[in-house]
């Protein structure tokens, strides 16, 4: 699912559980949260995803917003190589 930026500051009083910050490719972050097991990434007034382009930016965005926990998804080296088999690993979370 997703949500636009306005739509996530009506929710003020909502506490978000769980924000990720999503690398991709390491240059721009996308932002993902969760509401009450729900999760859905953030986007623009045009329904584009918003990109960010570091983690600190995208954590910005939710300033004055109730957050419990933080996590930076990097990404894996790995996953893009061609003819490496697929492994189901689990991601690796940095606290943020």
């Amino acid at each position: 699912m997703h949500m636009t930026f306005s739509s996530m500051r009506a929710l003020r009083s909502q506490p978000i559980d769980l924000l990720e910050i999503v690398s991709m490719e390491g240059r721009y972050y996308m932002a993902r949260f969760y509401f009450g097991g729900t999760g859905y990434v953030l986007t623009d007034e045009h329904d584009h995803v918003m990109m960010f382009t570091g983690a600190c930016a995208a954590r910005e965005a939710f300033h004055g917003l109730p957050v419990a926990k933080t996590e930076v998804l990097p990404p894996t080296g790995t996953d893009e190589m061609i003819g490496m088999p697929v492994t189901h690993s689990e991601t690796m979370r940095v606290p943020l």
